[in-house]
């Protein structure tokens, strides 16, 4: 794309204007030198544009916020290329970096290399897509641009940290979660062997290692419990209307991150219920689902004028009954309470994660503590506590 800049546009117009009234052989020869005078380097500098070729790559497309990418930037130059200088545009493409110019200087058939150290600041999906090269003439009269190489995609997710231990009612069972009731042991999965005890089953016995070792050697299984867990990550705009520097939406995107891994890290089933994300409900049953789930989630920002709780009532109607509620939000109103009670009282098992830039307000703290008389639990995630983890 070739751009002029004003003062010679209008220098070239006054010219071709005095050329058309006073006409002549020497006004004519002045203007045709003074086209020429900027025309051929045009053409000069834009066939050595069109030869220049480039390429970025990165050293992953996949992060978590707090680490570090490299990017690394390839230039490679005609034999017959010229430029008095090169100007690179958009250098770390939507990455929320300052550095977004770069200066290059690149003789003919010379290749420039150099790298970039990317600090994944926040989760978001960012991409190296828009590198573009400007040159033009010394005096900046005029300046050519062309996009120089195709970059890719990458993709931050929030920071994993160890979450909570969530106790799972007695009445989820079969799978993969750890639990400590022996009626839930998982008959298929050993988990080690032992002596035999007054008291064990005949069918425990480990046949084998028995007549190896002439004593009676038993089998221990697995204790596992299997839930479906619904996660409701509370993305409405009026819950963080005074989040201006993004510490509870932070917040709750890497909390509800850590339990949506931990869970499907044990193989647990889940499903995911988010206003703000393009598709909703996403499920997931096995580690490899995390990514395709994160994939959406990180990429939402607060929108929407509708109450969390008006949400998580609508959806609740359309679950099955005793389903395991997990709720992520910043906001805890009287009307909120009562939809979390009524859930309770419906036969739900909802857990509350109420996220606080510090201790809870006086009458948040009074509702907090009304919710848990009605067995809501509770777990109070606060952004310092959090941060230091």
């Amino acid at each position: 794309m070739l751009k002029f800049k004003r003062p010679l546009l209008l220098a070239l117009g006054v010219t071709t204007l005095a050329v058309l009234l006073v006409g002549g052989k020497f006004p004519y020869l002045f203007f045709y030198l003074s086209i020429m005078v900027f025309l051929v380097p045009c053409l000069r500098l834009y066939q050595s544009l069109r030869k220049l070729s480039g390429e970025v790559q990165v050293s992953s497309a996949y992060a978590e916020v707090g680490q570090s990418l490299k990017v690394r930037y390839t230039i490679t130059n005609s034999p017959s290329g010229r430029f008095p200088y090169l100007e690179l545009q958009d250098v770390l493409g939507s990455l929320p970096q300052a550095t977004q110019r770069e200066i290059v200087i690149i003789e003919p058939g010379q290749t420039a290399v150099f790298e970039r150290e990317v600090s994944c600041t926040r989760r978001g999906r960012y991409d190296l897509k828009s590198l573009k090269v400007r040159t033009g003439d010394p005096f900046g009269f005029f300046q050519l641009e062309k996009p120089l190489a195709a970059g890719q995609e990458i993709r931050v997710y929030p920071k994993l940290k160890p979450f909570p231990a969530v106790s799972i009612p007695p009445w989820h069972h079969f799978g993969e979660a750890g639990v400590k009731n022996p009626a839930f042991e998982s008959y298929s999965e050993i988990a080690g062997l032992r002596e035999w005890r007054d008291g064990d089953s005949i069918k425990r016995i480990h046949w084998k290692q028995t007549a190896k070792t002439s004593e009676p050697v038993v089998k221990n299984f697995e204790r596992k419990g299997d839930i479906s867990s619904i996660v409701f990550l509370d993305m409405h705009k009026r819950s963080y209307r005074n989040d201006s520097r993004h510490r509870l939406e932070d917040l709750a995107l890497e909390a509800a991150a850590s339990f949506i891994h931990l869970n499907l890290h044990n193989n647990l089933p889940l499903s995911v219920f988010c206003a703000a994300a393009a598709e909703s409900p996403l499920c997931g049953r096995t580690p490899g689902d995390y990514r395709r789930i994160m994939d959406h989630l990180i990429a939402v920002a607060p929108q929407g004028q509708d109450a969390f709780s008006s949400y998580v009532r609508r959806a609740s109607y359309f679950l099955p009954p005793q389903s395991l509620l997990y709720l992520f939000t910043p906001v805890l109103d009287l009307a909120d309470a009562a939809v979390f009670i009524d859930l309770k009282q419906r036969g739900f098992s909802p857990v509350l994660f109420y996220l606080t830039l510090g201790q809870p307000e006086p009458d948040v703290d009074s509702r907090l503590s009304h919710l848990k008389g009605a067995a809501v639990r509770i777990h109070l995630l606060p952004v310092s506590s959090w941060e230091a983890v």
